[in-house]
């Protein structure tokens, strides 16, 4: 399902996250093993929304985890599964998955097989900071804070943490325990899948 410019986010939709950080924190993207256990994928960000030339790697589709469907337009604290695109939707589901040691960070992102991996591990709640109208629906181009939803809501706030180590990746990425831990760390604009 495609989007453009300003339109309502509905479920089905395929979109880009990009970071804010300093006005170009890259591309939410996979790279990698994950290396931990029941992980699929190493999450990190990259300078391009199309790293692996149209094989979708940063490219995630927005399903419900609320029972919503397709076509149903999302609203901001709606809870959701977030599923990379990577040839053909195989990337995995958003999760977080063990400690973080950086400074500031929480838990670990990668990606897993399943929506239901340990205690919603894998379901985020999507915080836009705000839209035009101000109706509730989030749109493309806007910009939103995503919180894990583990054990509760103890999962952290999606965020760049430090360079990746991984081969054309920008920025690690991690969960923390605030919106915003630097300037835009935790800000992730809404874009149209290339």
């Amino acid at each position: 399902m495609a989007a453009w410019s300003g339109a309502t986010l509905t479920y089905g939709t395929s979109i880009t996250l990009m970071n804010e950080l300093g006005g170009q924190g890259g591309y939410l993207d996979v790279n990698g093993s994950a290396g931990r256990a029941d992980g699929k994928f190493n999450v990190s960000t990259n300078p391009s929304s199309d790293r692996t030339n149209g094989r979708q790697s940063s490219v995630w589709k927005v399903i419900s985890a609320s029972g919503k469907s397709d076509g149903a337009a999302v609203m901001s604290g709606d809870k959701v599964w977030l599923v990379n695109q990577l040839a053909g939707g195989q990337g995995g589901y958003l999760d977080v998955n063990g400690g973080e040691a950086r400074d500031g960070a929480k838990f670990d992102v990668s990606t897993t097989e399943s929506q239901t991996r340990i205690d919603n591990s894998a379901k985020w709640r999507l915080l836009a900071k705000s839209s035009t109208p101000s109706d509730g629906k989030v749109r493309i181009d806007d910009t939103l804070h995503l919180l894990n939803d583990l054990a509760d809501g103890q999962g952290g706030f999606l965020d760049v943490n430090g360079t990746s180590p991984k081969d054309g990746a920008k920025w690690d990425v991690s969960t923390t325990y605030y919106t915003d831990r630097g300037a835009g760390s935790g800000s992730w604009k809404i874009g149209t899948a290339p």
